[in-house]
């Protein structure tokens, strides 16, 4: 640690250095969240917890924080419907308030905070792409805990953002891999129901596809529901069976 650091930048530098650390390693996008959250609580000069909103189906909730106190100062907010990670959420812009006893922007809110002791806050709103999902949320029990605060701050929300993206990436791909697979399975399904036709009534591939949407339109189901009934009981849609 360099000897020159002050008191307040030493928490810090060991806390960039732990985040630092820990990108390197293979954590789940949960547990990266949670550690960040940490992190932040415990680097930040002034920071008595730290928390993060998420929205999700339009309503805002707190997956992790660094301590009870933050998520519930969090849900005062949202039970309240305003104050300074809503409005970060909202306005897609840092949000500090230094002194909740004379800030005056959300009353109910205020008075409900510095009941639990907290005076300060800085929320970073949360970025995957150009869309907000959320806030990166600091809490103080002392006013004005994050005067100049904003750019060490930034450092963890950016790394928040990262990991949201990313795990909206995987997702994505994850979504995308299974809807693949069961295309694929579909497609053997709708293979093996035109095979069951062919052999049973000699018919082309063309004619036996043919006879498979006919029996997908008259039951008003899916082409690969229709086959997939009937290679489990391995019947052709014939006079017999047009109920498939």
């Amino acid at each position: 640690m360099p000897d020159d650091l002050s008191p307040d930048e030493q928490p810090l530098q060991t806390g960039l250095r732990g985040l630092a650390e820990m990108l390197l390693t293979e954590h789940s996008s949960d547990s990266l969240l949670q550690s960040v959250t940490s992190l932040a609580a415990e680097a930040l000069p002034g920071c008595a917890a730290a928390s993060i909103s998420l929205m999700e189906k339009g309503q805002p909730t707190t997956p992790v924080c660094s301590a009870a106190l933050a998520r519930a100062v969090d849900q005062s907010q949202y039970d309240n419907g305003e104050g300074p990670c809503l409005c970060a959420i909202e306005s897609s812009e840092v949000v500090r308030v230094d002194s909740f006893a004379t800030d005056g922007r959300w009353p109910p809110f205020a008075t409900k905070a510095m009941e639990r002791g907290v005076m300060s806050s800085l929320s970073f709103p949360l970025h995957v792409g150009a869309e907000v999902l959320g806030a990166l949320n600091l809490y103080s029990t002392r006013a004005d805990g994050f005067v100049g605060a904003e750019e060490d701050g930034a450092v963890f929300a950016r790394q928040v953002s990262v990991t949201l993206t990313n795990a909206a990436a995987l997702r994505r791909a994850q979504e995308l891999a299974q809807q693949l697979a069961q295309a694929l399975e579909n497609r053997d399904c709708i293979g093996q129901a035109k095979g069951l036709i062919m052999a049973a009534e000699g018919l082309s591939p063309d004619d036996a596809f043919d006879v498979l949407r006919r029996a997908s339109q008259r039951s008003n189901r899916k082409l690969h529901e229709v086959a997939r009934e009937m290679v489990d009981r391995r019947l052709p849609p014939g006079p017999a069976n047009g109920d498939l």
